[in-house]
């Protein structure tokens, strides 16, 4: 990239630097759960309309979902920033969404004033995605035909430990189990119950020697809502809340209906009646080589160490299934050298400190950078595209 570029980029970012943090300190302060960010969306909303944006909203139906996009020359190619708003139940901006939003919204602004000063062809938007933490904003949007012209995306998250560009996450899957038994006296006359506690045990134990014949990005967990009422009273129901998670979408498939097989047993066995209620949660996260490496030597260039490679984590995002229909680049921004757990009370505290302010900045001007060298070279999208020609892309609507 051209250093007068970059050069744009940088300062247009450090212009806005103050109004970004005050932004993000506002959202922070007032956390709001997904489908209720009325308070941060008009906040943000506001804010681009003062900079000469005209802003969609609601978009796509979505009361707390927004859009804004800008079109320089042809505009061919097509490149969202998406952001992040909500908060979680108790705990407020533990994940630093606040950090996410106000990124985006300096990478937009960075991005159109580069494409304005330089005459570079493209067409960028900053769409607002309600509703992260369990709600599913962005599967609603994708079914409400949100990305259908968008060419490829990029979104920041924050994390701890070292800066990194993020691999793949993993896919869920919940299912709600309920056992019917019959209830009898459990000490005068057991023999004439059957015991749907019974068929919950049964359960998990063939889900431990399920266990070992899993691959290692597997993980199985859940609890009993409901096992009984008395000592002296055979079950005769049980319900069970169950998840499991691993890499691939493929290979999600074959797991579930292992799980149901391992449910099925435990009421065959036990003599119980089961129903079984299937979830399909958030896809499996894929990322673009091509995008990711770009995007690392960005952060790079704004003294970020990055982490090598395309590091897995265990987590789940609704941006897996952005992941599934196009290019994406998912930068995870450090907040702290040794590793803090998102979701406590800890990393709340974390995404309002200095270093936050740091995130904002370096990721808006790495974010911003990324999308202008795919504009200024558009065979870095279509390379982008090809990597995943080979690619079983799969429907992640949830079930």
């Amino acid at each position: 990239m051209q250093s007068n570029v970059k050069k744009t980029i940088y300062q247009n970012v450090d212009s806005n630097k103050s109004e970004l943090i005050q932004i993000s300190e506002y959202i922070h302060k007032h956390p709001e759960l997904g489908y209720k960010e009325f308070k941060a969306v008009k906040k943000i909303s506001d804010y681009l309309e003062t900079k000469g944006n005209q802003v969609e909203r609601p978009f796509c139906e979505l009361a707390t979902s927004f859009k804004a996009s800008y079109t320089h020359g042809e505009g061919k190619n097509h490149i969202a920033v998406l952001a992040e708003y909500d908060a979680l139940p108790k705990l407020g901006h533990a994940c630093g969404h606040n950090i996410i939003c106000t990124s985006a919204v300096g990478a937009f602004l960075a991005t159109k004033k580069a494409m304005e000063d330089h005459d570079i062809s493209g067409k960028i938007s900053i769409i607002g995605t309600p509703a992260e933490e369990g709600g599913g904003g962005k599967i609603k949007l994708i079914e409400a035909g949100a990305f259908v012209d968008v060419d490829a995306s990029i979104m920041v998250h924050p994390t701890s430990g070292t800066t990194r560009i993020a691999g793949r996450c993993t896919t869920t899957y919940s299912f709600t189990i309920e056992f019917f038994g019959k209830s009898a006296h459990a000490a005068s006359q057991p023999f004439k119950g059957i015991n749907a506690l019974d068929a919950a045990n049964l359960f998990f134990n063939a889900i431990g020697f399920l266990r070992q014949q899993v691959t290692s990005d597997v993980r199985m967990s859940g609890y009993i809502v409901e096992g009984g009422t008395a000592s002296n009273v055979i079950p005769d129901y049980t319900k069970i809340e169950y998840s499991v998670r691993c890499m691939e979408e493929l290979e999600m498939i074959s797991l579930v209906e292992r799980v149901k097989k391992c449910i099925e047993a435990a009421a065959l066995a036990t003599g119980c009646e089961v129903d079984i209620t299937e979830e399909k949660g958030y896809a499996a996260r894929t990322f673009s080589h091509t995008l990711g490496n770009i995007c690392r030597s960005a952060l790079e260039d704004v003294d970020e160490e990055v982490l090598s490679g395309f590091p897995d984590d265990f987590g789940s995002t609704d941006f897996g299934n952005v992941s599934q229909i196009m290019p994406t680049a998912n930068p995870y921004f450090s907040l702290n050298p040794t590793r803090v757990s998102l979701h406590t009370p800890e990393y709340e505290r974390l995404a309002i400190q200095p270093i936050s302010h740091n995130a904002i900045e370096r990721s808006a001007k790495a974010m911003s950078q990324t999308i202008i060298e795919c504009f200024l070279d558009p065979q870095i999208l279509v390379q982008a595209k090809n990597e995943r020609k080979d690619s079983l892309i799969i429907d992640t609507k949830p079930r």
